[in-house]
């Protein structure tokens, strides 16, 4: 989303690739940074997405905007029951297939979705969110079906439904702060960040779907999601 954030405002940047790269990996340490995204301009940095900050970085004016309450709330559950239909879809022996953009397989991709939202709930019971610990990419190898994954988001979701069931009515819980590793953020800016990145790896994950020759169930199209408030990039990975 960085990435995307960065070409829409008409920043230019020179894209490095600390994964394939291991003098830009080793750019990336020295300077004491330990996850990615990171944005660098001269000794100045920063990691993970908060476009605020990505804006004030680079010098230009940006309003960072969030949805209602019930916005946010109606499209996480949205993007949680259309992740299950496309995970319940991936073929068993295809969890192995690799992700075009990072050393990542299926089974990590689709697990990670339902992970995003829920670390996004321990957020809010805990008043912190650590995404760059929480959300540190991992393999997970015990997944070896697609419905074992399932029953995991059905876990996530669950937990979900349960913390905010009836929230919708108490606006002012959404504006607390939570203490993020990118900041002070709101609950609702922490919900707005969740709601991008799973729905960003939905889309990829219908990409993977085609690879393996199957249709999405009821999938959620790009412009759908932006209707829905989304401001996701064209491109898909």
């Amino acid at each position: 989303m960085t990435k995307a954030w960065l070409s829409r405002q008409g920043v230019p940047f020179e894209e490095l690739d600390v994964e394939s790269d291991p003098e830009a990996l080793a750019e990336l340490r020295s300077r004491g940074l330990r996850s990615t995204p990171a944005v660098v301009i001269g000794d100045r940095a920063m990691t993970g997405w908060n476009p605020g900050q990505l804006a004030a970085l680079v010098g230009i004016a940006y309003e960072e905007r969030t949805g209602t309450p019930e916005q946010l709330l109606s499209t996480i559950r949205t993007i949680l029951e259309a992740s299950l239909r496309a995970v319940r879809q991936v073929p068993d022996d295809r969890l192995a297939l690799r992700s075009p953009d990072r050393d990542r397989p299926l089974r990590e991709l689709a697990h990670h979705i339902f992970r995003v939202i829920e670390v996004s709930v321990d957020a809010d019971v805990l008043g912190i969110f650590p995404a760059n610990t929480w959300l540190a990419p991992g393999d997970v190898p015990a997944h070896d079906s697609a419905e074992r994954i399932a029953r995991f988001g059905e876990t996530v979701k669950a937990k979900f439904d349960g913390w905010y069931r009836g929230t919708e009515s108490d606006p002012a819980r959404f504006t607390r702060t939570i203490d993020a590793d990118v900041g002070p953020r709101t609950l609702a800016q922490v919900l707005e960040r969740t709601r991008l990145h799973a729905g960003q790896h939905l889309r990829q994950l219908y990409v993977f779907l085609s690879w393996c020759s199957v249709e999405p169930e009821v999938p959620l199209s790009l412009q759908e999601l932006r209707r829905m408030g989304l401001d996701l990039p064209d491109e898909t990975f």
